[in-house]
């Protein structure tokens, strides 16, 4: 028997509430907010690593995007990309800086969302994707990234792409001081 997920709801100023959602329910969300998590991952190089959605997703197939999802009960939004990373892509973050880039981001009609850059050496080659989720990975320059075509919750990439980079320039800078 397949596992039903659940998500708590949170009113705009992320106020919990003790609503249930199950995906694709048929519940009213007026006023309500499901959360979710957009993980830019960034190696030491300044690359961002990024993957095209399955074909087969119901909602924006072969679209780029970064690795996200949506916070599950009693999950926190760090757990969340680590999962999710973990998931996706069969690699484990945990040991590697993630920084919150901006909470509460209004990503669709009834959809926040929680943007983190992670930086990590990954190797294409030491990526295993789950497939029902994605078809392709590669690293991209910011410049690159800006002109990719993203999936709705990722649209708004272009105008904080320079933001999460900075945010990567100034890490790698304060490391170096260090």
């Amino acid at each position: 028997m397949e596992k039903v997920e659940t998500y708590k709801l949170e009113n705009k100023k992320r106020i919990k509430t003790n609503i249930l959602y199950t995906r694709d329910s048929d519940e009213s969300l007026e006023g309500l907010y499901i959360v979710g998590v957009n993980n830019w991952i960034i190696n030491s190089e300044g690359k961002f690593l990024v993957q095209r959605r399955a074909l087969t997703k119901k909602n924006n197939p072969g679209k780029w995007s970064s690795t996200n999802g949506l916070i599950k009960c009693g999950e926190s939004a760090i757990k969340t990309i680590q999962r999710e990373t973990e998931e996706e892509l069969g690699i484990n973050i945990e040991n590697s800086p993630s920084i919150l880039v901006e909470e509460s981001h209004i990503a669709g009609e009834h959809l926040l969302v929680d943007i983190f850059l992670t930086i990590a050496d990954v190797k294409l080659d030491d990526i295993s994707v789950q497939e029902s989720e994605v078809d392709a990975i590669r690293y991209v320059s910011l410049e690159e990234l800006q002109s990719l075509d993203f999936s709705t919750t990722c649209s708004y990439i272009r105008k904080m792409a320079p933001e999460i980079y900075e945010i990567f320039k100034n890490y790698k800078e304060k490391k170096k001081q260090i």
